[in-house]
């Protein structure tokens, strides 16, 4: 269907029946499915719920690949590296409960991560935990930089920044940041929930410790399946909070254990299996693959391209209507397929209703700043870029 340089885009689109009916620009929210990967999915679901026990074998062996699919996208050294999540959110969380901090550490990221990030970590300082402090980012990745550097203090023991920012879609400089923490010895954590599938994700060159993601953005993979990538030597600073059969080693044997569990002999598994436990939705992440190889047929470079042309197109045009304010940088390579921006007269609430309800343009709403994030993916076409922009002429104040 496609080679590195481009992909027939109306077949690609025909496989996303919904786009028939509404101008989809969310895909940094929740990705849509191609028919031939669910149609995968559906079968995978069918056949566990159906054969039960005996079907197990084969979709835990379904869920080893979605491993495997994960840790070769992202170039892990290893599938025993990447524990298998729900979300990206899940990652960040594995992390703030089971990272050994204090109250005198402190786990530094930006003021504008999801709420997968401050969440968790906020809890962990409730709890007792490390104090969580923010920097600003910025358009100007030197600026951003600057802003961290000045953040940073001896008692700094984890960063913690997104690939791309969920509300302005700037690209984070975020090797050069990982670089700087190694110099100083301090951990890192990547939330690659915006950018995996959009442009390549090489944790070797990034440099990060570990790195959160997900499936159902960009890879147009299952709702519910997500990761986490730790650094093999990091794995066993984590305790795992949550544990039961399949996290420890040797297997369970209850004769082993005894009458006094705590003090038999075992530990947690060597590797980021220590987060999965107990009867898993393995049937779920058997399409995950599929969704991969889908992408990788219409090849990786041709997606990058095509995001980076669809978004810059959307920003030249913005650039030219009165009124309009962008905070999304307009190199591509300091930005990404989202596209935030505001509009003089409208709150980003207001005007984000009016778009979904009025013109069934698909997008959202974002806080701070007030304004709209659209989603330049691989099937946006110039057509729904014209009909955002029509729509926009006319919401005119």
């Amino acid at each position: 269907m496609g080679n590195e340089q481009t992909y027939d885009l109306a077949a690609v689109r025909a496989a996303l029946p919904i786009l028939r009916e509404v101008t989809y620009l969310n895909t940094g929210t929740v990705g849509l499915m191609p028919e031939p990967v669910l149609e995968r999915h559906l079968a995978a679901q069918a056949a566990y719920e159906r054969g039960g026990h005996v079907a197990q074998e084969a979709a835990r062996d379904a869920y080893e690949r979605a491993r495997a699919a994960f840790a070769a996208l992202i170039n892990a050294r290893h599938p025993d590296e990447i524990a298998l999540t729900r979300n990206a959110t899940d990652g960040v969380a594995i992390l703030a409960a089971g990272l050994r901090l204090t109250p005198e550490d402190i786990v530094l990221t930006t003021t504008q991560e999801h709420p997968a990030v401050l969440l968790p970590w906020a809890a962990a300082e409730r709890r007792g935990g490390a104090r969580l402090r923010l920097f600003p980012i910025s358009a100007d990745p030197d600026e951003t930089l600057a802003a961290f550097e000045r953040a940073l203090t001896p008692a700094t023991r984890l960063v913690v920044v997104s690939h791309v920012s969920c509300e302005t879609g700037i690209r984070l400089p975020v090797a050069e940041i990982c670089r700087r923490c190694r110099e100083r010895g301090i951990l890192t954590l990547v939330d690659g929930a915006q950018s995996l599938g959009q442009f390549p994700v090489d944790v070797q060159a990034i440099g990060c410790d570990a790195l959160t993601g997900n499936g159902h953005k960009w890879l147009g993979g299952p709702k519910g399946t997500g990761f986490l990538y730790l650094r093999r030597e990091l794995i066993a600073q984590v305790e795992p909070m949550l544990v039961g059969d399949g996290s420890i080693q040797p297997d369970f044997d209850r004769v082993a254990l005894g009458d006094r569990p705590a003090e038999a002999a075992w530990d947690y598994a060597p590797t980021a299996r220590r987060f999965e436990y107990g009867t898993r939705n393995w049937h779920t992440f058997a399409a995950l693959p599929d969704a991969i190889n889908y992408l990788a047929d219409l090849g990786w470079g041709a997606i990058e391209r095509h995001c980076a042309a669809t978004s810059t197109a959307l920003k030249e045009q913005l650039a030219t209507l009165p009124g309009i304010t962008l905070h999304t940088p307009t190199s591509w390579d300091q930005s990404s397929g989202l596209v935030t921006f505001s509009y003089d007269g409208w709150t980003g609430e207001e005007l984000s209703r009016r778009l979904w309800d009025e013109y069934r343009i698909i997008q959202r709403r974002v806080q701070v700043p007030s304004a709209v994030r659209v989603s330049c993916a691989y099937f946006t076409t110039d057509e729904d870029i014209t009909r955002l922009m029509a729509a926009l002429h006319e919401l005119r104040v």
